[in-house]
């Protein structure tokens, strides 16, 4: 039987940086969320990363699913499985912990009594590398797991061994998950991600608006899906079909919000 359920995984698409617990009697322990726009399986283009899914699918059903670490570069795609994995976990009755740490200022104690869910997610773990308490709060929650019979999720830039850890014997324990690569989207697949996220929002994309997002804006699926999350609030907004012009007005405009941002932290 799946233990108390004391944080939820799930969050509305406006949800804030943090989501306290849901359910009645549960601690009180903020959990950082970023759900990345739909965030399940069948919405992620898999070009390239199809053992990956399978092998989520499977941490995801099975208690005995062992610990998994993912890694690859920003904007691959591994938010979004991570979300999958525990709206699939979940499904199955499975008590769920979500962490990401790179959002916010977040304590080591945010850790504290994971041990007690089913299975574990933690994102960006490269976020803490070289921090002491983190690591070491890292290692006993991995440690804790062990002995609870829990299951581990974690995601990261780079391999266990490449994170630039201090701890030896959490480098160890990372190693010792089974580890595996997602691999970023080429052109074609940033191309079927766009209609697909398009369609999903009942949008149509004509193909010339398409190649000019492809062309002119970064090419990782965080910048892509929130480029077109603003192109459909704009278009709304302002009664019009999306289109090459109005998709230039976005880029332009976030243009100048990286260059203010960048002249505010020149010394």
């Amino acid at each position: 039987m799946p233990r108390q359920l004391a944080q939820d995984i799930e969050a509305p698409p406006a949800a804030t940086d943090a989501a306290a617990a849901v359910h009645p009697g549960a601690a009180q322990l903020p959990l950082p969320l970023r759900p990345p726009g739909a965030g399940d399986f069948d919405s992620f283009v898999a070009d390239g990363n199809t053992e990956v899914i399978a092998i989520l699918r499977h941490w995801a059903n099975d208690a005995a699913g062992g610990n998994v670490l993912l890694h690859g570069e920003p904007g691959s795609g591994k938010s979004h499985l991570l979300h999958a994995a525990c709206r699939a976990a979940q499904e199955t009755g499975a008590a769920v912990g979500f962490v990401a740490l790179d959002i916010g200022t977040l304590p080591p104690a945010v850790l504290d009594g994971l041990e007690a869910r089913d299975a574990v997610v933690i994102d960006a773990v490269q976020a803490v590398a070289g921090e002491p308490a983190w690591e070491l709060a890292l290692f006993n929650l991995y440690n804790a797991l062990q002995l609870s019979g829990g299951r581990l999720l974690l995601a990261a830039r780079a391999p266990a061994a490449r994170l630039g850890l201090g701890l030896p014997d959490l480098t160890s324990r990372l190693c010792a998950c089974a580890t595996y690569a997602v691999h970023p989207l080429d052109d074609s697949g940033h191309e079927r991600l766009l209609r697909n996220a398009a369609a999903a929002r009942g949008m149509r994309l004509d193909d010339a608006t398409l190649a000019y997002i492809l062309k002119y804006s970064q090419r990782d699926t965080v910048a892509l899906l929130s480029l077109l999350e603003a192109l459909d609030r704009t278009s709304l907004a302002r009664r019009r079909a999306p289109n090459r012009r109005l998709v230039g007005e976005l880029l332009e405009r976030r243009r100048g919000q990286r260059g203010s941002k960048a002249d505010d932290a020149a010394p």
